[in-house]
């Protein structure tokens, strides 16, 4: 994917009637290392207090979980960018009960972490002026085009 490309899904995804929502579960042992991966992808913004539920799960030590899950849910149009499905779980729509305000999910760390640098965070509230605060002068109108579909 092209930087062009990422800005475009980047300010689709920002759009409020998106309406996305990144959430992460892991292991216990896995907590230590994300809170400090966390703070350098979003510039030390808070994660959330609770972390026995989403946007922010923790297992408890013993839970038989291998690692990080990150998920991205959001609602989708028409105008939906080819770039952006192809980051989609390989079913192409969301399925999980209760997320029916959502219709997809991107799954995996290499592509939601770069979301979080582009100022996206943890749960279903994101802030579209942080968020273009972030977008590099020469990608604002890939970003524009993007929130725009």
């Amino acid at each position: 994917m092209t930087k062009q490309e990422f800005y475009i899904n980047v300010g689709y995804l920002a759009n409020p009637a998106r309406r996305t929502n990144i959430q992460v579960e892991m292991p216990n042992r896995r907590q230590v290392t994300f809170i400090t991966e966390y703070a350098n992808l979003t510039g030390n913004f808070p994660l959330p207090v609770d972390s026995t539920t989403a946007p922010y799960y923790v297992w408890a030590p013993g839970a038989n979980k291998y690692g990080l899950e990150t998920r991205a849910y959001f609602a989708s149009n028409a105008n939906i960018p080819q770039t952006l499905i192809d980051t989609l779980e390989p079913r192409g729509f969301q399925n999980r009960p209760g997320y029916d305000a959502y219709d997809r999910r991107i799954s995996r760390k290499k592509n939601i972490f770069p979301l979080l640098e582009a100022g996206f965070v943890l749960g279903p509230i994101q802030n579209v002026n942080r968020i273009r605060g972030l977008v590099p002068a020469n990608h604002t109108v890939d970003f524009n085009t993007g929130f725009a579909l």
